[in-house]
């Protein structure tokens, strides 16, 4: 469990900083592309966490985990944006 925590919750929490910096200082228009570049940089950051450990049990879980949430997050933060501009 050490191990999931140590490679995949850096890559959840940069997914998070990097989606609500593009809420706040993108514009509405530019914001599903900034998302999709917060997202790749964060898949690139997996596997890059993922190299430098190099560890090969459970390589394929804690990839899926840190793929998984990202993508979670990165949806959640559409929606709440989505919400908000509607709001407004």
């Amino acid at each position: 469990m050490a191990k999931l925590l140590i490679n995949v919750v850096p890559v959840w929490v940069v997914t998070a900083i990097g989606v609500g910096l593009v809420g706040f200082l993108v514009s509405e228009d530019n914001r599903v592309a900034s998302m999709v570049a917060v997202l790749a940089g964060s898949l690139l950051m997996a596997f890059i966490l993922q190299v430098v450990a190099y560890q090969s049990e459970g390589l394929v879980r804690r990839l899926s985990w840190a793929i998984t949430g990202s993508a979670l997050l990165t949806a959640l933060a559409a929606l709440v944006f989505q919400v908000l501009s509607v709001v407004d």
